[in-house]
Protein backbone atom coordinates (compact mmCIF):
# COMPACT_ATOMS: atom_id res chain seq x y z
CA UNK A 1 0.00 0.00 0.00
CA UNK A 2 1.30 3.44 -0.96
CA UNK A 3 1.84 6.12 1.67
CA UNK A 4 -0.82 8.40 3.10
CA UNK A 5 -1.82 11.48 1.09
CA UNK A 6 -3.40 13.34 4.00
CA UNK A 7 -5.05 13.28 7.44
CA UNK A 8 -8.59 13.89 8.66
CA UNK A 9 -9.09 16.97 10.80
CA UNK A 10 -11.98 18.70 12.59
CA UNK A 11 -15.46 17.22 12.84
CA UNK A 12 -16.01 14.01 10.89
CA UNK A 13 -19.23 12.05 10.41
CA UNK A 14 -19.94 8.62 8.88
CA UNK A 15 -20.99 10.47 5.70
CA UNK A 16 -18.27 13.05 5.03
CA UNK A 17 -14.99 14.44 6.34
CA UNK A 18 -12.33 17.05 5.60
CA UNK A 19 -8.66 16.24 5.33
CA UNK A 20 -5.38 18.12 5.02
CA UNK A 21 -3.47 17.16 1.85
CA UNK A 22 0.26 16.52 2.29
CA UNK A 23 1.19 17.16 -1.35
CA UNK A 24 -1.21 18.88 -3.76
CA UNK A 25 0.25 16.88 -6.68
CA UNK A 26 -0.83 13.57 -5.13
CA UNK A 27 -4.60 14.10 -5.14
CA UNK A 28 -7.19 16.05 -7.15
CA UNK A 29 -10.92 16.61 -7.22
CA UNK A 30 -12.73 13.48 -8.42
CA UNK A 31 -10.23 11.01 -6.95
CA UNK A 32 -11.29 8.07 -4.78
CA UNK A 33 -9.68 7.63 -1.37
CA UNK A 34 -9.90 5.11 1.45
CA UNK A 35 -9.80 5.52 5.22
CA UNK A 36 -9.64 2.97 8.02
CA UNK A 37 -12.68 2.84 10.28
CA UNK A 38 -12.22 0.90 13.53
CA UNK A 39 -15.73 -0.58 13.31
CA UNK A 40 -16.11 -1.18 9.56
CA UNK A 41 -12.53 -1.50 8.24
CA UNK A 42 -11.49 0.14 4.95
CA UNK A 43 -14.09 2.58 3.62
CA UNK A 44 -14.03 4.37 0.24
CA UNK A 45 -14.84 8.08 -0.23
CA UNK A 46 -14.99 10.49 -3.17
CA UNK A 47 -13.01 13.75 -3.19
CA UNK A 48 -15.72 16.28 -3.97
CA UNK A 49 -13.67 19.46 -3.71
CA UNK A 50 -10.23 20.87 -2.86
CA UNK A 51 -9.57 24.40 -1.61
CA UNK A 52 -6.32 26.25 -0.89
CA UNK A 53 -5.96 28.25 2.34
CA UNK A 54 -3.22 30.63 3.42
CA UNK A 55 -2.41 32.05 6.86
CA UNK A 56 -4.21 29.19 8.58
CA UNK A 57 -4.75 29.81 12.29
CA UNK A 58 -5.97 26.36 13.32
CA UNK A 59 -3.26 24.65 15.41
CA UNK A 60 -4.57 21.21 14.34
CA UNK A 61 -4.19 22.01 10.64
CA UNK A 62 -0.77 23.65 11.19
CA UNK A 63 0.53 20.54 12.92
CA UNK A 64 -0.64 18.26 10.11
CA UNK A 65 0.73 20.60 7.45
CA UNK A 66 4.09 20.96 9.26
CA UNK A 67 3.74 24.72 9.48
CA UNK A 68 3.30 25.27 5.75
CA UNK A 69 1.95 28.76 4.91
CA UNK A 70 -0.34 27.45 2.17
CA UNK A 71 -2.54 24.47 3.01
CA UNK A 72 -4.76 22.38 0.70
CA UNK A 73 -7.98 21.03 2.22
CA UNK A 74 -9.99 18.23 0.65
CA UNK A 75 -13.67 17.46 1.24
CA UNK A 76 -14.60 13.78 0.88
CA UNK A 77 -18.07 12.26 0.52
CA UNK A 78 -18.24 8.74 1.97
CA UNK A 79 -19.44 5.96 -0.34
CA UNK A 80 -18.97 3.04 2.06
CA UNK A 81 -17.80 -0.54 1.75
CA UNK A 82 -19.19 -3.59 -0.04
CA UNK A 83 -20.54 -6.25 2.29
CA UNK A 84 -22.71 -9.25 1.33
CA UNK A 85 -23.20 -7.75 -2.13
CA UNK A 86 -24.52 -4.45 -0.77
CA UNK A 87 -22.93 -1.07 -0.18
CA UNK A 88 -22.98 -0.09 3.48
CA UNK A 89 -22.21 3.28 5.00
CA UNK A 90 -20.06 3.17 8.19
CA UNK A 91 -21.95 2.89 11.47
CA UNK A 92 -19.52 5.14 13.35
CA UNK A 93 -17.78 8.42 12.44
CA UNK A 94 -14.18 8.66 11.31
CA UNK A 95 -11.51 9.66 13.81
CA UNK A 96 -9.72 13.01 13.32
CA UNK A 97 -6.03 12.36 12.71
CA UNK A 98 -6.75 9.14 10.75
CA UNK A 99 -4.60 8.81 7.60
CA UNK A 100 -6.17 9.09 4.14
CA UNK A 101 -4.89 6.91 1.26
CA UNK A 102 -5.64 6.71 -2.46
CA UNK A 103 -8.00 3.77 -3.08
CA UNK A 104 -6.86 0.88 -5.29
CA UNK A 105 -8.67 0.43 -8.60
CA UNK A 106 -10.01 -3.00 -7.64
CA UNK A 107 -11.53 -1.60 -4.45
CA UNK A 108 -13.07 1.35 -6.33
CA UNK A 109 -14.72 -0.97 -8.88
CA UNK A 110 -16.04 -3.20 -6.11
CA UNK A 111 -17.55 -0.34 -4.11
CA UNK A 112 -19.14 1.37 -7.13
CA UNK A 113 -20.69 -1.91 -8.25
CA UNK A 114 -18.94 -1.97 -11.63
CA UNK A 115 -19.33 -5.30 -13.40
CA UNK A 116 -16.46 -7.12 -15.09
CA UNK A 117 -18.51 -7.82 -18.22
CA UNK A 118 -20.94 -5.69 -20.15
CA UNK A 119 -21.15 -2.58 -22.31
CA UNK A 120 -17.71 -0.95 -22.04
CA UNK A 121 -18.34 2.83 -22.08
CA UNK A 122 -14.94 4.13 -20.94
CA UNK A 123 -12.58 4.64 -18.00
CA UNK A 124 -13.51 6.00 -14.60
CA UNK A 125 -12.08 9.53 -14.37
CA UNK A 126 -8.29 9.41 -14.55
CA UNK A 127 -8.10 5.80 -13.35
CA UNK A 128 -7.69 2.60 -15.34
CA UNK A 129 -11.02 1.25 -14.03
CA UNK A 130 -13.28 0.17 -16.90
CA UNK A 131 -16.91 1.29 -16.59
CA UNK A 132 -19.15 -1.45 -17.95
CA UNK A 133 -22.95 -1.51 -17.87
CA UNK A 134 -25.31 -4.48 -18.00
CA UNK A 135 -26.59 -4.77 -21.61
CA UNK A 136 -29.99 -6.19 -20.61
CA UNK A 137 -30.70 -3.30 -18.27
CA UNK A 138 -29.30 -0.76 -20.73
CA UNK A 139 -31.50 -1.97 -23.59
CA UNK A 140 -34.76 -2.93 -21.89
CA UNK A 141 -34.86 -0.03 -19.43
CA UNK A 142 -33.82 2.60 -21.98
CA UNK A 143 -30.94 5.05 -22.10
CA UNK A 144 -30.66 8.72 -23.01
CA UNK A 145 -27.57 10.63 -24.16
CA UNK A 146 -27.78 14.38 -23.58
CA UNK A 147 -25.18 17.01 -24.50
CA UNK A 148 -24.67 20.40 -26.07
CA UNK A 149 -23.60 20.51 -29.71
CA UNK A 150 -20.03 19.34 -30.24
CA UNK A 151 -19.66 17.63 -26.85
CA UNK A 152 -19.59 14.11 -28.29
CA UNK A 153 -23.14 12.73 -28.00
CA UNK A 154 -23.11 10.97 -31.40
CA UNK A 155 -19.59 9.69 -30.76
CA UNK A 156 -20.74 8.23 -27.42
CA UNK A 157 -23.82 6.73 -29.06
CA UNK A 158 -21.51 5.08 -31.58
CA UNK A 159 -19.49 3.54 -28.73
CA UNK A 160 -22.65 1.96 -27.26
CA UNK A 161 -23.86 0.78 -30.68
CA UNK A 162 -20.48 -0.94 -31.23
CA UNK A 163 -20.73 -2.68 -27.86
CA UNK A 164 -24.29 -3.86 -28.48
CA UNK A 165 -23.37 -5.14 -31.95
CA UNK A 166 -20.46 -7.07 -30.40
CA UNK A 167 -23.03 -8.66 -28.07
CA UNK A 168 -25.40 -9.53 -30.93
CA UNK A 169 -28.16 -7.10 -29.94
CA UNK A 170 -30.54 -6.17 -32.81
CA UNK A 171 -30.55 -2.42 -33.48
CA UNK A 172 -32.55 0.05 -35.55
CA UNK A 173 -30.92 3.49 -35.87
CA UNK A 174 -32.93 6.54 -36.94
CA UNK A 175 -30.23 8.75 -38.48
CA UNK A 176 -31.55 12.18 -39.62
CA UNK A 177 -28.12 13.50 -40.67
CA UNK A 178 -26.37 10.43 -42.10
CA UNK A 179 -23.79 10.29 -39.28
CA UNK A 180 -23.59 6.55 -38.71
CA UNK A 181 -22.77 5.06 -42.11
CA UNK A 182 -19.05 5.56 -41.31
CA UNK A 183 -19.29 2.76 -38.71
CA UNK A 184 -18.70 0.37 -41.58
CA UNK A 185 -15.02 1.32 -41.55
CA UNK A 186 -12.32 0.91 -38.87
CA UNK A 187 -11.14 3.92 -36.89
CA UNK A 188 -7.71 5.16 -37.99
CA UNK A 189 -6.99 6.88 -34.65
CA UNK A 190 -7.46 4.79 -31.50
CA UNK A 191 -6.23 5.90 -28.06
CA UNK A 192 -4.14 3.07 -26.60
CA UNK A 193 -5.25 3.85 -23.03
CA UNK A 194 -8.58 2.12 -23.59
CA UNK A 195 -7.23 -1.27 -24.67
CA UNK A 196 -9.27 -1.61 -27.87
CA UNK A 197 -8.43 -2.26 -31.51
CA UNK A 198 -9.83 -0.64 -34.69
CA UNK A 199 -12.77 -2.51 -36.18
CA UNK A 200 -15.23 -1.88 -39.00
CA UNK A 201 -18.81 -3.19 -38.90
CA UNK A 202 -19.43 -3.47 -42.64
CA UNK A 203 -20.92 -6.97 -42.39
CA UNK A 204 -23.24 -5.97 -39.54
CA UNK A 205 -24.63 -2.71 -40.88
CA UNK A 206 -27.39 -2.27 -43.45
CA UNK A 207 -28.35 1.22 -44.65
CA UNK A 208 -31.86 1.94 -45.94
CA UNK A 209 -33.16 5.22 -47.37
CA UNK A 210 -36.69 6.25 -48.42
CA UNK A 211 -37.28 6.53 -52.19
CA UNK A 212 -37.36 10.34 -51.88
CA UNK A 213 -33.80 10.45 -50.49
CA UNK A 214 -31.13 12.20 -52.60
CA UNK A 215 -28.54 9.72 -51.26
CA UNK A 216 -29.94 6.43 -52.52
CA UNK A 217 -26.62 5.67 -54.24
CA UNK A 218 -24.85 4.93 -50.94
CA UNK A 219 -27.66 2.81 -49.48
CA UNK A 220 -28.10 -0.95 -49.43
CA UNK A 221 -31.80 -0.70 -50.19
CA UNK A 222 -34.95 1.40 -50.14
CA UNK A 223 -37.38 1.76 -47.26
CA UNK A 224 -40.85 1.66 -48.79
CA UNK A 225 -43.89 1.98 -46.51
CA UNK A 226 -47.21 0.26 -47.07
CA UNK A 227 -49.30 3.44 -46.70
CA UNK A 228 -52.26 1.44 -45.44
CA UNK A 229 -54.65 3.12 -43.00
CA UNK A 230 -52.81 6.41 -42.65
CA UNK A 231 -54.47 8.55 -39.97
CA UNK A 232 -55.79 12.05 -40.63
CA UNK A 233 -53.05 13.45 -38.38
CA UNK A 234 -50.36 11.67 -40.42
CA UNK A 235 -51.78 12.89 -43.73
CA UNK A 236 -52.07 16.47 -42.48
CA UNK A 237 -48.46 16.32 -41.26
CA UNK A 238 -47.28 14.87 -44.59
CA UNK A 239 -49.10 17.35 -46.78
CA UNK A 240 -48.80 20.44 -44.60
CA UNK A 241 -52.54 20.82 -45.14
CA UNK A 242 -53.76 23.87 -43.16
CA UNK A 243 -57.01 24.63 -44.98
CA UNK A 244 -59.85 23.93 -42.46
CA UNK A 245 -62.30 22.96 -45.21
CA UNK A 246 -59.86 20.50 -46.79
CA UNK A 247 -59.13 19.00 -43.36
CA UNK A 248 -62.85 18.57 -42.71
CA UNK A 249 -63.28 16.81 -46.06
CA UNK A 250 -60.36 14.51 -45.22
CA UNK A 251 -61.99 13.48 -41.95
CA UNK A 252 -65.26 12.92 -43.82
CA UNK A 253 -63.56 10.64 -46.36
CA UNK A 254 -61.74 8.63 -43.67
CA UNK A 255 -65.00 8.18 -41.76
CA UNK A 256 -66.47 6.47 -44.83
CA UNK A 257 -63.40 4.17 -45.09
CA UNK A 258 -63.01 3.33 -41.39
CA UNK A 259 -64.39 -0.23 -41.64
CA UNK A 260 -61.84 -1.41 -44.24
CA UNK A 261 -58.15 -1.20 -45.04
CA UNK A 262 -57.46 1.75 -47.30
CA UNK A 263 -54.56 3.35 -49.20
CA UNK A 264 -53.88 6.90 -50.40
CA UNK A 265 -55.51 5.96 -53.73
CA UNK A 266 -58.65 4.81 -51.91
CA UNK A 267 -58.82 8.11 -50.01
CA UNK A 268 -58.47 10.05 -53.29
CA UNK A 269 -61.30 8.02 -54.86
CA UNK A 270 -63.51 8.73 -51.85
CA UNK A 271 -62.70 12.47 -51.90
CA UNK A 272 -63.51 12.66 -55.64
CA UNK A 273 -67.01 11.39 -54.88
CA UNK A 274 -67.65 14.31 -52.51
CA UNK A 275 -69.63 17.16 -54.06
CA UNK A 276 -67.71 20.14 -52.69
CA UNK A 277 -65.41 22.61 -54.43
CA UNK A 278 -62.90 22.43 -51.55
CA UNK A 279 -62.00 18.86 -52.51
CA UNK A 280 -59.54 19.98 -55.18
CA UNK A 281 -57.14 21.42 -52.60
CA UNK A 282 -57.24 18.13 -50.72
CA UNK A 283 -56.82 16.04 -53.89
CA UNK A 284 -53.77 18.09 -54.87
CA UNK A 285 -52.18 17.48 -51.49
CA UNK A 286 -52.95 13.74 -51.61
CA UNK A 287 -51.54 13.48 -55.15
CA UNK A 288 -48.27 14.97 -53.87
CA UNK A 289 -48.02 12.20 -51.26
CA UNK A 290 -48.96 9.53 -53.80
CA UNK A 291 -46.23 10.72 -56.19
CA UNK A 292 -43.52 10.89 -53.50
CA UNK A 293 -42.74 7.20 -53.86
CA UNK A 294 -42.70 6.85 -50.08
CA UNK A 295 -45.53 4.31 -50.30
CA UNK A 296 -45.61 1.33 -52.62
CA UNK A 297 -47.39 -1.91 -53.49
CA UNK A 298 -44.30 -3.87 -52.40
CA UNK A 299 -43.38 -2.35 -49.03
CA UNK A 300 -40.22 -3.23 -47.11
CA UNK A 301 -40.61 -6.21 -44.79
CA UNK A 302 -40.20 -4.45 -41.43
CA UNK A 303 -39.45 -7.76 -39.73
CA UNK A 304 -36.00 -7.49 -41.30
CA UNK A 305 -35.22 -4.24 -39.47
CA UNK A 306 -34.36 -5.98 -36.19
CA UNK A 307 -31.93 -8.86 -36.72
CA UNK A 308 -29.62 -10.47 -34.22
CA UNK A 309 -26.16 -8.84 -34.26
CA UNK A 310 -27.15 -6.38 -37.01
CA UNK A 311 -27.83 -2.64 -37.10
CA UNK A 312 -30.28 -1.30 -39.66
CA UNK A 313 -29.66 2.40 -40.23
CA UNK A 314 -32.50 4.44 -41.70
CA UNK A 315 -30.60 7.33 -43.28
CA UNK A 316 -32.94 10.34 -43.51
CA UNK A 317 -30.42 12.95 -44.60
CA UNK A 318 -31.96 15.34 -47.13
CA UNK A 319 -35.51 14.09 -46.47
CA UNK A 320 -38.26 16.61 -45.65
CA UNK A 321 -38.80 16.77 -41.84
CA UNK A 322 -42.52 15.99 -42.25
CA UNK A 323 -41.61 12.76 -44.10
CA UNK A 324 -38.97 11.93 -41.48
CA UNK A 325 -41.60 12.26 -38.76
CA UNK A 326 -44.06 10.00 -40.56
CA UNK A 327 -41.40 7.37 -41.34
CA UNK A 328 -40.40 7.17 -37.66
CA UNK A 329 -44.04 6.98 -36.60
CA UNK A 330 -45.00 4.20 -39.05
CA UNK A 331 -41.84 2.12 -38.59
CA UNK A 332 -41.84 2.27 -34.78
CA UNK A 333 -45.57 1.56 -34.55
CA UNK A 334 -45.23 -1.53 -36.75
CA UNK A 335 -42.11 -2.79 -34.92
CA UNK A 336 -43.79 -2.43 -31.54
CA UNK A 337 -46.79 -4.43 -32.78
CA UNK A 338 -44.49 -7.12 -34.22
CA UNK A 339 -42.49 -7.27 -30.98
CA UNK A 340 -45.63 -7.66 -28.86
CA UNK A 341 -46.56 -10.65 -31.01
CA UNK A 342 -43.02 -12.04 -30.77
CA UNK A 343 -42.48 -11.77 -34.53
CA UNK A 344 -39.20 -9.83 -34.26
CA UNK A 345 -36.19 -10.23 -31.99
CA UNK A 346 -35.99 -8.15 -28.79
CA UNK A 347 -33.73 -5.16 -29.45
CA UNK A 348 -33.27 -1.41 -29.33
CA UNK A 349 -34.40 1.59 -31.37
CA UNK A 350 -31.87 4.44 -31.47
CA UNK A 351 -33.43 7.89 -32.01
CA UNK A 352 -30.90 10.56 -32.98
CA UNK A 353 -32.07 14.23 -32.77
CA UNK A 354 -34.88 13.02 -30.49
CA UNK A 355 -36.23 16.55 -29.90
CA UNK A 356 -37.62 16.41 -33.46
CA UNK A 357 -39.54 13.18 -32.90
CA UNK A 358 -40.63 13.37 -29.24
CA UNK A 359 -40.77 17.11 -28.54
CA UNK A 360 -41.80 18.46 -25.17
CA UNK A 361 -45.30 19.93 -25.09
CA UNK A 362 -45.26 23.60 -25.95
CA UNK A 363 -42.15 23.44 -28.15
CA UNK A 364 -43.37 21.50 -31.18
CA UNK A 365 -45.59 18.64 -32.27
CA UNK A 366 -44.83 15.37 -34.08
CA UNK A 367 -46.96 12.40 -35.13
CA UNK A 368 -44.21 10.06 -33.87
CA UNK A 369 -44.52 11.34 -30.29
CA UNK A 370 -47.35 8.99 -29.31
CA UNK A 371 -45.68 5.72 -30.26
CA UNK A 372 -42.30 6.73 -28.81
CA UNK A 373 -43.94 7.63 -25.51
CA UNK A 374 -45.66 4.23 -25.54
CA UNK A 375 -42.39 2.38 -26.18
CA UNK A 376 -40.72 4.38 -23.39
CA UNK A 377 -43.42 3.39 -20.89
CA UNK A 378 -44.26 -0.15 -22.08
CA UNK A 379 -41.35 -1.31 -24.23
CA UNK A 380 -39.47 -2.96 -21.35
CA UNK A 381 -42.34 -5.43 -20.89
CA UNK A 382 -41.79 -6.69 -24.42
CA UNK A 383 -38.01 -6.35 -24.75
CA UNK A 384 -37.98 -3.27 -26.97
CA UNK A 385 -35.66 -0.54 -25.74
CA UNK A 386 -35.01 3.08 -26.67
CA UNK A 387 -31.79 5.08 -26.92
CA UNK A 388 -32.76 8.76 -26.97
CA UNK A 389 -30.08 11.19 -28.17
CA UNK A 390 -30.45 14.98 -28.15
CA UNK A 391 -28.51 18.23 -28.00
CA UNK A 392 -31.56 20.04 -26.59
CA UNK A 393 -32.75 18.21 -23.44
CA UNK A 394 -35.30 20.98 -22.70
CA UNK A 395 -37.06 20.24 -26.00
CA UNK A 396 -37.39 16.46 -25.44
CA UNK A 397 -40.52 15.08 -23.79
CA UNK A 398 -39.63 15.06 -20.08
CA UNK A 399 -41.70 11.91 -19.48
CA UNK A 400 -39.56 9.99 -21.96
CA UNK A 401 -36.31 11.21 -20.35
CA UNK A 402 -37.61 10.19 -16.91
CA UNK A 403 -38.41 6.69 -18.25
CA UNK A 404 -34.73 6.18 -19.19
CA UNK A 405 -33.05 4.31 -16.33
CA UNK A 406 -29.56 5.16 -17.61
CA UNK A 407 -28.61 8.74 -18.41
CA UNK A 408 -25.33 9.59 -20.10
CA UNK A 409 -24.80 13.34 -19.84
CA UNK A 410 -21.95 15.14 -21.54
CA UNK A 411 -21.30 18.87 -21.21
CA UNK A 412 -24.47 20.97 -21.03
CA UNK A 413 -24.48 24.72 -20.34
CA UNK A 414 -27.81 26.12 -21.55
CA UNK A 415 -29.90 27.04 -18.45
CA UNK A 416 -33.12 25.60 -19.92
CA UNK A 417 -31.40 22.32 -20.74
CA UNK A 418 -29.84 22.20 -17.26
CA UNK A 419 -33.28 22.65 -15.68
CA UNK A 420 -34.68 19.86 -17.88
CA UNK A 421 -31.93 17.52 -16.66
CA UNK A 422 -32.57 18.47 -13.02
CA UNK A 423 -36.29 17.78 -13.45
CA UNK A 424 -35.95 14.63 -15.52
CA UNK A 425 -33.00 12.83 -13.91
CA UNK A 426 -33.74 11.35 -10.51
CA UNK A 427 -31.30 11.99 -7.66
CA UNK A 428 -29.14 14.61 -9.38
CA UNK A 429 -27.66 17.18 -6.98
CA UNK A 430 -26.55 20.80 -7.31
CA UNK A 431 -22.90 19.65 -7.17
CA UNK A 432 -23.52 17.24 -10.05
CA UNK A 433 -25.13 20.00 -12.10
CA UNK A 434 -22.04 22.16 -11.67
CA UNK A 435 -19.91 19.16 -12.69
CA UNK A 436 -21.97 18.76 -15.89
CA UNK A 437 -21.35 22.40 -16.84
CA UNK A 438 -17.58 21.90 -16.57
CA UNK A 439 -17.15 18.50 -18.22
CA UNK A 440 -14.26 18.52 -20.73
CA UNK A 441 -14.81 17.07 -24.24
CA UNK A 442 -14.97 13.29 -24.27
CA UNK A 443 -16.11 13.05 -20.63
CA UNK A 444 -19.59 12.07 -19.49
CA UNK A 445 -21.52 11.70 -16.26
CA UNK A 446 -23.33 8.36 -16.09
CA UNK A 447 -26.37 8.08 -13.83
CA UNK A 448 -27.67 4.54 -13.48
CA UNK A 449 -29.40 2.39 -10.85
CA UNK A 450 -26.63 -0.16 -11.46
CA UNK A 451 -24.04 2.26 -10.07
CA UNK A 452 -23.87 3.25 -6.42
CA UNK A 453 -23.38 6.90 -7.42
CA UNK A 454 -23.12 8.93 -10.63
CA UNK A 455 -19.62 8.60 -12.09
CA UNK A 456 -17.51 10.69 -14.46
CA UNK A 457 -16.25 8.59 -17.36
CA UNK A 458 -13.67 9.20 -20.06
CA UNK A 459 -15.58 7.84 -23.04
CA UNK A 460 -13.46 5.23 -24.81
CA UNK A 461 -12.22 5.60 -28.37
CA UNK A 462 -14.48 4.32 -31.11
CA UNK A 463 -13.46 1.07 -32.79
CA UNK A 464 -15.15 2.26 -35.97
CA UNK A 465 -14.77 5.49 -37.88
CA UNK A 466 -16.73 8.49 -36.64
CA UNK A 467 -18.47 10.69 -39.22
CA UNK A 468 -16.43 13.87 -39.59
CA UNK A 469 -17.86 17.38 -39.72
CA UNK A 470 -17.74 19.26 -43.02
CA UNK A 471 -14.77 21.63 -43.21
CA UNK A 472 -15.75 25.22 -44.01
CA UNK A 473 -12.20 26.50 -44.46
CA UNK A 474 -9.64 24.72 -46.61
CA UNK A 475 -7.21 22.55 -44.62
CA UNK A 476 -3.65 23.89 -44.23
CA UNK A 477 -2.26 20.92 -46.15
CA UNK A 478 -4.51 21.73 -49.10
CA UNK A 479 -3.46 25.39 -49.03
CA UNK A 480 0.23 24.42 -48.91
CA UNK A 481 -0.17 22.01 -51.81
CA UNK A 482 -1.97 24.67 -53.88
CA UNK A 483 0.71 27.26 -53.10
CA UNK A 484 3.47 24.80 -54.01
CA UNK A 485 1.73 23.94 -57.27
CA UNK A 486 1.34 27.62 -58.17
CA UNK A 487 5.00 28.29 -57.37
CA UNK A 488 6.04 25.36 -59.57
CA UNK A 489 3.81 26.58 -62.42
CA UNK A 490 5.29 30.10 -62.13
CA UNK A 491 8.81 28.63 -62.26
CA UNK A 492 7.98 26.64 -65.39
CA UNK A 493 6.49 29.75 -67.00
CA UNK A 494 9.63 31.77 -66.28
CA UNK A 495 11.84 29.04 -67.76
CA UNK A 496 9.68 28.89 -70.86
CA UNK A 497 9.84 32.69 -71.26
CA UNK A 498 13.67 32.72 -70.94
CA UNK A 499 13.97 29.95 -73.53
CA UNK A 500 11.73 31.86 -75.92
CA UNK A 501 13.79 35.06 -75.56
CA UNK A 502 17.04 33.14 -75.99
CA UNK A 503 15.74 31.59 -79.23
CA UNK A 504 14.45 34.97 -80.44
CA UNK A 505 17.56 37.05 -79.82
CA UNK A 506 20.25 34.34 -79.98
Amino acid sequence: MKGAIGKIYGEASPFEFNFVIFNQKQVKRGDYVKVWNDVDGWVVAYVESIVAKSNVRSREIKEIANGSKEVFIGKAIVLGKREDGRLKVPRSPFVPGESVFLAEEKLIAEVLGLSEDGVYVGLLGDTGVKVKLDPNSLVQKHVCILAKTGSGKSYTAGVIIEELLDQNVPLLVIDPHGEYHSMRYPNDSVDGDFGIKPKGYEDQIRILVPPISPFADRADGLLVLDGVNLTAEEIIELTGLKNPTAQALLYQALKELKDEDYTIKDIMDEVESIKHNGKWTLLGALAKVEESGLFGEKPTDLKQLLQRGKATIIDLRGVDPAYQDLIVSRVCTKLFELRKRGEVEPGMIVIEEAHNFIPERGFDRAVSTGILRTIASEGRKFGLGLMVISQRPARVDKNVISQCNTQIILRVTNPNDINAIKNGVEGITAEMVEEIKRLPPGHAMIVSPELERPVIVRVRSRKSKHGEAVSITKPKEEKKAKKKKKKSENGEAKKEKKGFLRRLFG
